[in-house]
Formats: structure tokens, sequence, C-alpha cells
């Protein structure tokens, strides 16, 4: 297995996540992403940014990403994905957590273990009086998933 020296520093890479994955970075037994929940928020105005991508363009990118990223993944390593579910611009739940877990099932890869990640209460109490009045309940969590390649 080929080691990428880091000398105890961070490696930063900037570019396509897509590209970046399948191009440059090693094999490797773990892999640990908390990525973009789709346009929730936009991180930038570049057009290959997935915040600036409609729903069926993010699914196409982040499932090819996966994709590399397990590719990578040697037999029996780990990618653990801090993911959860959010809404559309009508209010309607957006299935996040399920996109996520499909494209891992996509490549072979077995869910292993399931966290849930709790967020303080309350900073959401603060929003959830406008978000209550209109049927709508706050998230107070994210989800960790831990997916093993066999």
């Amino acid at each position: 297995m080929d080691i990428l020296e880091v000398n105890n520093q961070p490696q930063w890479y900037i570019g396509d996540s897509e590209e970046i994955v399948k191009d440059l970075i090693p094999n490797y037994d773990l892999v640990f992403s908390c990525p973009p929940y789709m346009n929730l928020e936009v991180y930038s105005d570049l057009p290959d940014d997935l915040s600036n991508m409609n729903d069926i363009e993010f699914i196409e990118k982040y499932e090819s990403i996966i994709k590399n990223t397990c590719e990578k993944l040697i037999k029996g390593g780990y990618a653990v994905f801090v993911v959860g579910d959010l809404r559309d611009k009508k209010g309607y739940q957006k299935d996040f957590t399920g996109i996520t877990k499909n494209a891992f099932k996509k490549c072979g890869m077995k869910l292993y273990n399931e966290l849930i990640i709790i967020t303080p209460v309350g900073s959401k109490a603060m929003t959830m009086e406008l978000g209550f009045k209109n049927g709508k309940l706050g998230k107070v969590h994210q989800n960790v998933y831990i997916f093993v390649k066999p």
C-alpha cells in the first residue's frame, strides 16, 4: 500500500473532488467527509461546486465522487459520512440520507454503523417559533454513517 507523506500537516487539495479522488489521492483505509447538503448553503460561485447544482446534477456528481472514493478504499476500509436530511424551497423534505446510503450501496459498500450527532437544542429553539407556525419541526441531529468495503 502506498503511504501519502504528510509530515504531520494537513494536505489541502483545491478543485473538483471527483477529479482529486480519482487522480491524486493514493489508496487508503479510511475516508471521512461531511459533504455539502445539496444547495442548502452555497459555498462559491464556481460552476463545478456541488452547492451550485440542481438536485439532479448534484446527485449525479455526488454518486460519481462516492464511486471514485470507494474504488480507492482498500478491502476492509471504511467511509464515514456525516449527512442529514434538508428541505427544499417549498419546505418539503429531501432525503439526503437515503441518497447517500443508496450511492454507497451501488458501490458494493455495506452500512456497518450509524451514529447520531445531537445539535445543541438551545440554538434551534431560538428559530423554532417561525418554523413551527408553518408546521415544520426543526432538526437537531445529523446522521453519521460508517460504511465498510467487504
